[in-house]
């Protein structure tokens, strides 16, 4: 049984895995695995035969394991949770084989429970220093377990002695949980957006011998938690070839390149079928890869060229189309490449496909991560897509909606003459987006969250007569953002919304209360209709030789700015 040690710091949400088979354990220096506690060295934890021992130092009189008070040493079984409270530290350890070792990325310390035997019940959710100021605090056999820790749970009066150590301390434990430590800097899967910590992620074998993954099947190569790493970083699988791709170690899915050095945001496209997602989304890819280094000096680029093969294959069709046929994005083509299964919680789900790109100012490197997310919940976890997200962004088409058709009566535009969507649907898909946010969130109603929400009003090169004879303000001008533009362009935007479609405004700010309206248009000007040989059918598509993209990389822009202020001249960082 080939069998690791994990240790978890409580105080500081910080993971070790064992790379030897003798791991010292205190705050001194010279320990294998430092955690917060008052004593230089504590103890050590030995792995021969199959078997790990925990030997606690001499000095120590004696220590809390699993709520029994020991002063020996003792035995750590394989796949069982140990739970110690030793010298003010807070630690649990594990021991076992990796598939079976428990999911450490939903461990969230800064969210403690109490419970007393008296009431039966559990205490509301309580930072650990809080803990000593409740009523049943030092009531007899009463328990604290944290978020994510299940069924196991530590005594309360151990927690307490742990609450007063760190009371007394001068704020390092404050400063372990904003340096990166806490569970607000674990790395996010941009496949199954899970969360874990950079010791957790696998590294991908290369022998040919090892191929065949649990999860991924018998075409995948094996994904493998490395016992050491070379100066490099990189590891040797079991046959001892150089590894240098990670994966994910919940859905196995293989992580982009220099993925733990990068910060990472994430924007959902959400819409209705029909909206013009997909276009927009290549359309967008396009522009920015132009845009960014042009107006801001800033590369945006292709950070995983595999991954993002399908969204590629999008924008070829699209951009050097010979014909409205080639540059036709089917629906069925485009459900097969914009969502794959994932693993996540022990079964396969459809997930949409990450889309990474990365964004670089100097030393800092950023990741954006784009996903089309679904439009009629066929994909799982429909509502975790936007619990994750960064900024959302809402493609309103003007050409499915009874008011805006109304205003445009005058104008011949093949999107015009039929309507693939049923009337009230796009503002009855910002209503459950609301839902799904509360719902996630556990956000009451009248609260909003902080999340940037886009509102883009599509296919503008056909309804942009409606605004009047100025034009938009331009939100880039000599390399410079121009936050006052974007806010006035809004403005006027939510002033003709509001006029034909108020409940879209309406929904659009109860979610938020960082809305922005804006204008685009994928291809510059209205598509072409053709006729499929093989079914007969009538099909809209780009022309092939008039796509000239409109206003599309304005929001993404507005919401890195957002984010990442201090990206772009201008704004206020």
């Amino acid at each position: 049984m080939n069998c690791q040690l994990y240790i978890f710091d409580c105080l500081t949400s910080k993971l070790r895995v064992s790379d030897g088979d003798f791991m010292t354990i205190g705050k001194g220096g010279k320990n294998t695995f430092r955690v917060i506690m008052a004593t230089e060295s504590a103890g050590a934890f030995a792995q021969r035969n199959g078997f790990c021992r925990f030997f606690p130092k001499v000095s120590v009189k004696s220590y809390s394991l699993n709520s029994a008070e020991l002063t020996s040493n003792s035995l750590i079984k394989p796949n069982t949770h140990y739970l110690f409270v030793l010298e003010s530290g807070c630690f649990i350890a594990w021991y076992g084989e990796e598939a079976n070792r428990p999911d450490f990325s939903s461990f969230d310390p800064r969210t403690w429970y109490v419970y007393t035997p008296e009431n039966k019940e559990w205490s509301s959710a309580k930072a650990l220093l809080e803990l000593p100021h409740i009523p049943q605090a030092r009531m007899d056999g009463a328990l604290a377990t944290f978020e994510g820790l299940g069924h196991y749970a530590f005594r309360l009066a151990d927690v307490l002695r742990v609450a007063e150590f760190v009371s007394r301390t001068d704020g390092a434990v404050q400063r372990a949980h904003t340096q990166g430590n806490t569970p607000k800097g674990k790395h996010r899967c941009p496949s199954c957006w899970a969360t874990f910590f950079k010791e957790e992620a696998l590294f991908i074998a290369t022998h040919p011998s090892l191929c065949g993954d649990t999860k991924l099947g018998p075409e995948a190569m094996q994904r493998f938690l490395p016992t050491q790493l070379d100066e490099h970083g990189f590891a040797s699988d079991p046959r001892g070839s150089r590894c240098t791709e990670q994966a994910c170690p919940h859905c196995h899915h293989k992580l982009p390149p220099f993925f733990s050095q990068m910060t990472q945001h994430i924007f959902s496209l959400i819409g209705v079928p029909s909206s013009g997602k997909s276009y927009y989304l290549a359309s967008l890819v396009h522009e920015m890869e132009r845009a960014m280094p042009r107006e801001f000096s800033l590369p945006f680029r292709d950070a995983d060229p595999n991954s993002n093969a399908p969204l590629n294959e999008m924008r070829m069709r699209v951009f050097t189309a010979n014909s409205p046929e080639d540059a036709y994005l089917g629906k069925q083509q485009l459900q097969k490449s914009l969502h794959r299964r994932v693993w996540v919680d022990g079964s396969y789900t459809e997930m949409p496909r990450p889309f990474i790109y990365t964004l670089n100012r100097g030393a800092r490197a950023h990741s954006i991560v784009l996903y089309n997310n679904p439009s009629d919940n066929t994909a799982g976890n429909s509502s975790k897509y936007l619990k994750v997200a960064d900024a959302i962004f809402f493609l309103f088409d003007p050409t499915s909606n009874v008011a805006f058709r109304s205003l445009l009566k005058h104008i011949d535009a093949p999107q015009l003459q039929q309507c693939y969507t049923p009337p009230g649907r796009q503002s009855l898909l910002l209503s459950e987006t609301e839902m799904k946010l509360r719902t996630a969130l556990n956000l009451p109603p009248g609260q909003k969250i902080t999340t940037p929400l886009a509102i883009i009003i599509g296919k503008s090169d056909c309804w942009k007569s409606l605004l009047g004879p100025e034009p938009l303000l331009p939100c880039v001008r000599n390399g410079q953002l121009k936050p006052e533009n974007i806010a006035t362009n809004s403005a006027r935007l939510r002033e003709l919304l509001f006029r034909v479609s108020p409940n879209i405004c309406t929904n659009a700010e109860a979610v938020s209360d960082k809305v922005c309206y804006f204008a685009a248009s994928s291809l510059g000007a209205p598509p072409v209709k053709f006729t499929d040989e093989m079914t007969g059918e009538t099909h809209l598509a780009p022309g092939s030789a008039n796509i000239q993209p409109l206003r599309v990389t304005d929001p993404l822009i507005w919401a890195i700015s957002c984010l990442e202020p201090s990206l772009f001249p201008g704004t206020n960082s």
